[in-house]
């Protein structure tokens, strides 16, 4: 009886509440990438059982004392943790089978306290067939990003993440971009559909003249496979009111390259919303890709935010 879960243990950032109940050490999270059940043992509960084990191999049931004890006298013995698993405050999975199945798969017999799907938004521009200056400064101060470059650009973005989920006032978390994790969805993306890009790019950052100014870019991917015209995915975007729209145009440009039809944004900053509509984006709740999380920590999982909750973490 074959199947089996792909699963990632990443480095995150915490509120300082939230951190305080870490017992120290870096706080860790976890991607769950896939979850495969042969068709001939699938509508059997075997997905279903399988993922309930699944919490007790990722979580570190010492964070929070409403943590469940394994049951023993219903599932037998617990399975062995492997090495660098069992220290997890958080797993994350994207659902391409809507919000229930998931969130079904509790801790222990829990019925409802799996995977809640929080934040599955998008934001859909269609790519003009001409270069549109967004802005007056237009693409003069755009660097554009390589693969090598924009391993730099997410450091710098990791500890700005760090800082602003520090000062956070309300429980929250996030995953940080470096170490391989924006890198990730670039991989796959190429895996699926191996294309060249244009001068390798695979982003863009605004400098201006001079001493730089606050960071400011975006890194994207390919987006395989779907249904649809094709899309190109912003993985991560930090940007201000005045700058969105720069890094827009510059992601325009580099769609146009690939042939590509659209350019999709996952969970816009709620200050870019408002511009990213009047640019002409379309925002709505995916019907694939629903993001969602298990929480392992102490307090209520519905007073949790998922900050940052892009595509890069995907």
């Amino acid at each position: 009886m074959t199947r089996y879960i792909q699963s990632y243990q990443r480095e995150l950032a915490l509120s300082e509440g939230v951190l305080q109940s870490c017992n120290g050490g870096v706080p860790l999270g976890y991607g769950i990438a896939s979850v495969i059940t042969p068709p001939k043992n699938r509508s059997k509960g075997y997905a279903k059982h399988m993922m309930r084990l699944l919490h007790y191999v990722l979580a570190d049931p010492t964070l929070s004392q409403r943590f469940p004890s394994f049951p023993i006298d219903q599932w037998g013995a617990p399975a062995a943790i492997p090495q660098g698993f069992g220290r997890g405050i958080v797993s994350v999975l994207h659902s391409d089978v809507g919000e229930r199945f998931y969130r079904a798969c509790g801790i222990g017999f829990g019925a409802g306290d799996g995977w809640t799907v929080r934040g599955p938004i998008g934001t859909i521009w269609k790519v003009p067939k001409h270069q549109v200056i967004l802005m007056n400064s237009g693409l003069g101060n755009i660097r554009w990003l390589t693969k090598e470059d924009q391993e730099g650009v997410w450091d710098e973005d990791a500890l700005l993440i760090q800082k602003e989920i520090g000062e956070a006032t309300t429980p929250c978390f996030s995953f940080l971009p470096n170490n391989g994790v924006a890198e990730s969805p670039q991989a796959w993306g190429l895996f699926y559909s191996p294309t060249e890009s244009e001068g390798d790019i695979w982003g863009a950052r605004i400098e201006e003249e001079g001493e730089r100014s606050n960071l400011a870019f975006a890194t994207w991917c390919l987006d395989p496979g779907r249904e649809g015209p094709g899309t190109m995915l912003i993985t991560r975007l930090r940007a201000t009111s005045e700058q969105f729209p720069i890094l827009l145009d510059a992601a325009f440009e580099s769609a146009r390259r690939f042939g590509l039809e659209q350019v999709e944004i996952w969970n816009l900053e709620r200050s870019l919303v408002d511009i990213g509509r009047k640019l002409g984006g379309e925002t709505s709740e995916r019907e694939d890709c629903l993001s969602s999380f298990a929480w392992y920590g102490s307090g209520s999982k519905k007073e949790v935010e998922w900050r940052y909750n892009e595509k890069f973490c995907w």
